[in-house]
């Protein structure tokens, strides 16, 4: 499969695809660390309702106390995870990069 349909696949928004588009990106998760140890019928659900977004430096995804409305899974870059509470000095917990 072409790198690049698949990526043109997952940057349609679900309400956009076919089921070819989410037959390409499901395969296409299969290849993908730690995703691949996921049921298929889970990536199956990823490749209709997920879709790919770059976000820029600094940008919160949600509050501690929101309801989650989202699942993140992230490609590249780094994930800083900060938790305020009086007895953490900066917040941060940790940071996960891919």
């Amino acid at each position: 499969m072409c790198f690049s349909l698949f990526f043109f696949c997952f940057f349609l928004r679900p309400c956009d695809r076919n089921m070819r588009d989410c037959e390409l990106i499901s395969c296409r998760l299969r290849r993908v660390e730690p995703l691949c140890r996921l049921p298929g019928s889970a990536l199956q659900q990823l490749a209709m309702c997920g879709f790919y977004e770059d976000l820029e430096k600094g940008v919160t995804l949600f509050r501690a106390g929101e309801q989650g409305r989202y699942w993140y899974a992230v490609l590249g870059g780094q994930l800083e995870v900060r938790y305020h509470a009086a007895d953490t000095k900066d917040g941060k917990v940790g940071i996960a990069v891919p």
